[in-house]
């Protein structure tokens, strides 16, 4: 059973052209694998939907721990009253997207999920 839901806006035009998803850790996922790693999440526990790709009422079922990435996504779950715990998206702008600096902020915004 997968634990984790990871919930994105949508996939970048990058990734479809390189025909990517977060599965693949590729992309914006390789700092969120290495993040999640450093804390104990195994990768094969999470789930990665979009929410302006997959369906809201697979995102509302999930029977597990849902995670907003980014500020966008987290609007849109308040919209539809879905609880969730928040992480910056991995390919932020600024100064937390230092590997040393995102590896902290997964490890203090869900850190305590494991």
């Amino acid at each position: 059973m997968k634990k984790y839901l990871f919930v994105g806006e949508q996939r970048s035009e990058l990734a479809k052209k390189m025909n990517v998803t977060w599965k693949d850790k590729h992309l914006a996922a390789a700092p969120l694998y290495r993040a999640l790693k450093e804390i104990g999440i195994c990768w094969n526990d999470c789930v990665f939907l979009n929410v302006f790709e997959d369906d809201i009422c697979d995102i509302k079922s999930f029977n597990g721990i849902v995670i907003a990435m980014g500020r966008t996504v987290e609007k849109e779950l308040k919209k539809h009253q879905i609880s969730h715990l928040f992480i910056y998206h991995p390919a932020t702008r600024g100064s937390v997207r230092k590997t040393e600096n995102y590896n902290n902020h997964v490890k203090e915004r869900i850190g305590h999920i494991v």
